[in-house]
């Protein structure tokens, strides 16, 4: 388990060829489902009625250029790339729209924030349940999320000036670091990495609605992650929890798009990997402003 949306991605593609028709019992990539002939069997050209003249288109064709992954319609790293960097770039335009909107008015910011973040949920739900990848979909989503973190960098650079670059360098880093330790063989996806990330996404989720709770209820005064154990703010330990999970799903997240390029997955595919990593960048990058305020503080 890493990131649902290339979990539910890569059974889609487990079920189907490169060509996109549905796998039969024993099927692997590369390999036909029924054994060939032995030599003594297969009919000559002579006999399947092919004259010299379309031997030689054969052997034209033959002597060509062989079709790639983009001509078979599979999914290419570039794919991934290019599609995560234009999702990228529509959560930045969001972005300035909601930070304009806080400079010209902070209400104006606070409702642009309330809508994007709830806009947000429910375009993350529809892209990840739905059977059907639809990039209009996932750029709408860029551009709500980009509207809300627009608005919540905005208040934040304002009680924490300089923290929203700190923030995105730091984000950048990680992703960076992340990505060139698991190209070099430094770090692999694991059964064990995935379930200590699962229970450590759970564990996270229940103490932050468990904080909201007890602060909304005044059972406590101040929130949780102020409290100090041995000096340390509970909130910064946590938070760094936080990061560390976020880069357990970064690899989970590589891992799956390397099986889906390994295995021909169709070029769709790409706009939902898109997707995926950008639902995990917005999330490292909330985590590293909530840490930074935390230390500033």
């Amino acid at each position: 388990m890493s990131n649902p949306v290339l979990n539910r991605m890569q059974d889609q593609w487990n079920a189907t060829t490169p060509a996109g028709y549905p796998t039969m019992p024993g099927y692997e990539v590369g390999r036909g489902s029924q054994p060939l002939p032995p030599p003594s069997q297969v009919p000559s050209f002579e006999q399947r009625g092919y004259t010299a003249s379309d031997m030689e288109g054969m052997e034209r064709a033959y002597a060509g250029a062989s079709a790639d992954a983009v001509d078979r319609g599979q999914m290419t790293y570039d794919d991934v790339i290019v599609k995560t960097a234009l999702s990228l770039g529509v959560v930045i335009l969001g972005a300035a729209l909601g930070w304009f909107l806080f400079a010209l008015n902070p209400v104006f910011g606070l409702g642009a924030m309330a809508i994007g973040f709830l806009g947000g949920f429910v375009l993350a739900m529809v892209n990840i349940f739905s059977r059907t990848i639809r990039p209009a979909l996932v750029l709408a989503y860029a551009l709500v999320e980009g509207l809300a973190l627009g608005a919540l960098s905005a208040f934040m650079e304002l009680s924490y000036p300089g923290v929203v670059i700190q923030a995105l360098l730091a984000t950048a880093a990680v992703f960076t670091v992340t990505l060139v330790l698991f190209t070099s063989g430094k770090v692999r996806n694991s059964p064990k990495l995935m379930r200590f990330m699962l229970i450590g996404l759970i564990g996270l989720i229940v103490y932050r609605l468990l904080n909201m709770v007890l602060v909304w209820t005044g059972v406590l005064s101040t929130s949780i992650d102020n409290m100090r154990i041995m000096g340390i703010p509970l909130g910064l330990a946590v938070g760094v929890f936080a990061v560390i999970l976020g880069a357990i799903s970064l690899i989970g997240d590589f891992d799956q798009i390397q099986q889906g390029v390994r295995a021909g997955a169709p070029a769709k595919f790409a706009w939902a990997c898109a997707f995926g990593l950008m639902v995990t960048i917005i999330w490292m990058y909330t985590e590293m402003l909530r840490l930074l305020a935390i230390l500033r503080d």
